[in-house]
C-alpha cells in the first residue's frame, strides 16, 4: 500500500474512500489513540504493545485495517505517532511487519502552522510529528508523498483571509493587530463561542453562564481511588486525573456540553445541549445517574466513563469515574482546533500564557470579520514555530509552489 499525507493550507481537508466497515477508519489527530481503545498515556512502545495484544477485539481490527485516514495529524506528538507505528507494525503477520503502519494506507491532513500540541515546544524532548522517523518511513521515502493543498476552504471573506495569512506566517504589524482589536465593541447575535488559553479561564466563564440558567443543578460527584502504596507516587497520579477530569460536574437543563470521549458514533469534541436526566433505573429512583444530551439532532446517553492514571509501565496508579462531558460556552483553543464555529468572543488580556500558531487558530475557527469579537492582542503573542515554518517552506518549494503564492505576505516593518 502506498502511503499520501495531505498537508492543508485550506485549513480544511475533505477524505473520501470507497471502502467501507472495518477496512478504513477515519479519526481526528486528538482522538487517534481511540483507534487502540486506550487514552494517551506516558507509556512506552513496549508497554503500549502489551495493552494493545490484551484487546484481542482491539489486535483484530488493526489487522483488518487498510485505510486509515487522520485529520488535524499535526495535534499528534511525535512519540504517539512513533508508538503507533510501532504497534500497528507488531500485531500484524510477520510478512507485514516491515512496512510502515504494517502496510496500511495512511491518509493525513494537517497544518503545521497551527498550534502545536500540548508540551512540544522548540526545546521539548517531544517534537512535531513531521520530525520522528516513523513520519519520514510513511511519507518522505518511496513509500508516500507530501502534497500542499492551496487555498481557502474555510474564509471566504477576502480581507480576512490576508489578515489569517499574516498570523499563520508570523508577519504582523501594528495595523493588523489595530485591525483585530477594533472587532473588540462589535455586538455578535447567535452563538457566541468563548476562547480561553488556560483551562482555568475557560471553567470559570462557564460557572458563570451556568449560574444564568433558572433551573436546579445536579451534581455528578467522583472520587479518587488510588491503587498505590508508593507516596510519592499518588501527587502525580491524583495530578494527571484533575487534567483530564474533574471530581465534580455540575450540570442544568439546557446547559451546552462538550463530550470528551467517544460514545458510539458520537465523537469526542462533540457539542450537544443537556435535555433529562435520568434516575437510577430510570423508574422511581432518586440518584441521578446518566444525562442524556442532544448533539446535532441525536440523543445521547451519557454516563460514567472510567479515567485512570498510569505510571511509564503501563501500571494504574489511580482512577475515578465521572461522565465525560465539559460545559462549552467557552472552550480552550486547543480544544477548539479543527472547528468551524458561527462566532467567538476572545480577550487575550485575560490569558498571558501563548505558544506558536495559538493566536491564528484561534482567530481561524470562524468565517469573518463580523464573527469575531476579539480585544488585547498584542505583537509578542503571535508566534511561529521555526521548524514548523521550515518544514513548511521545504514541502512547498518541493510542489514547486512560491510561498507567496500561498499566502505567505510580504514582511511587514
Amino acid at each position: 500500500m502506498v502511503s499520501k499525507a495531505i498537508e492543508k493550507h485550506g485549513r480544511e481537508a475533505v477524505a473520501v474512500t470507497a471502502l467501507s466497515g472495518s477496512a478504513a477508519q477515519i479519526l481526528s489527530g486528538q482522538t487517534l489513540h481511540s483507534l487502540f481503545g486506550m487514552d494517551t498515556r506516558p507509556l512506552s512502545r513496549e508497554a503500549w504493545l502489551r495493552e494493545t495484544l490484551r484487546r484481542p477485539e482491539v489486535c483484530r481490527r488493526l489487522s483488518r485495517l487498510r485505510v486509515l485516514f487522520i485529520d488535524e495529524v499535526c495535534t499528534v506528538p511525535s512519540s504517539l505517532f512513533s508508538r503507533l507505528g510501532y504497534v500497528m507494525r507488531r500485531v500484524a503477520p510477520p510478512h507485514m511487519q516491515h512496512l510502515p503502519f504494517a502496510g496500511c494506507q495512511l491518509v493525513c491532513a494537517g497544518d503545521p502552522l497551527q498550534v502545536a500540541p500540548v508540551k512540544v515546544t522548540e526545546s521539548s524532548v517531544d517534537r512535531m510529528v513531521f520530525q520522528c522517523a516513523t513520519w519520514r518511513d510513511c511519507f518522505e521515502r518511496a513509500a508516500g508523498k507530501v502534497i500542499c493543498l492551496t487555498g481557502s476552504h474555510r474564509q471566504r471573506d477576502v480581507e480576512f483571509q490576508r489578515v489569517l495569512d499574516r498570523l499563520r506566517w508570523g508577519r504582523v504589524g501594528a495595523a493588523v493587530i489595530q485591525k483585530i482589536n477594533a472587532t473588540g465593541t462589535a455586538s455578535i447575535s447567535g452563538s457566541v463561542t468563548q476562547l480561553r488559553i488556560k483551562k482555568t479561564s475557560m471553567q470559570l466563564i462557564n460557572e458563570e453562564r451556568l449560574a444564568q440558567i433558572e433551573s436546579p443543578s445536579v451534581v455528578f460527584t467522583a472520587t479518587d481511588e488510588i491503587l498505590t502504596n508508593d507516596e510519592s507516587l499518588v501527587e502525580t497520579a491524583v495530578s494527571s486525573l484533575r487534567s483530564s477530569v474533574d471530581l465534580t460536574v455540575v450540570l442544568k437543563l439546557n446547559a451546552l456540553v462538550i463530550l470528551t470521549r467517544k460514545l458510539g458514533d458520537t465523537v469526542p469534541g462533540s457539542r450537544g445541549v443537556v435535555k433529562r436526566f435520568i434516575c437510577a433505573g430510570d423508574q422511581g429512583g432518586s440518584t441521578v445517574t446518566e444525562v442524556e444530551c442532544d448533539f446535532d439532532g441525536k440523543l445521547v446517553v451519557v454516563g460514567r466513563s472510567r479515567f485512570s492514571a498510569y505510571n511509564s509501565s503501563g501500571t494504574e496508579l489511580a482512577f475515578c469515574e465521572q461522565l465525560p462531558i465539559l460545559l462549552g460556552w467557552a472552550i480552550t483553543v486547543h480544544r477548539a482546533q479543527g472547528f468551524t464555529l458561527d462566532a467567538v468572543q476572545i480577550d487575550f488580556q485575560l490569558d498571558t500564557w501563548t505558544t506558536a500558531g495559538l493566536v491564528y487558530t484561534a482567530l481561524s475557527r470562524v468565517r469573518s470579520f463580523s464573527s469575531q469579537c476579539v480585544k488585547g492582542l498584542r505583537r509578542d503573542l503571535i508566534q511561529v514555530s521555526r521548524c514548523s515554518t521550515a518544514y513548511y517552506e521545504r514541502q512547498l518549494a518541493e510542489d514547486n509552489i512560491d510561498p507567496e503564492e500561498d499566502g505567505r505576505p510580504p514582511i511587514e516593518l
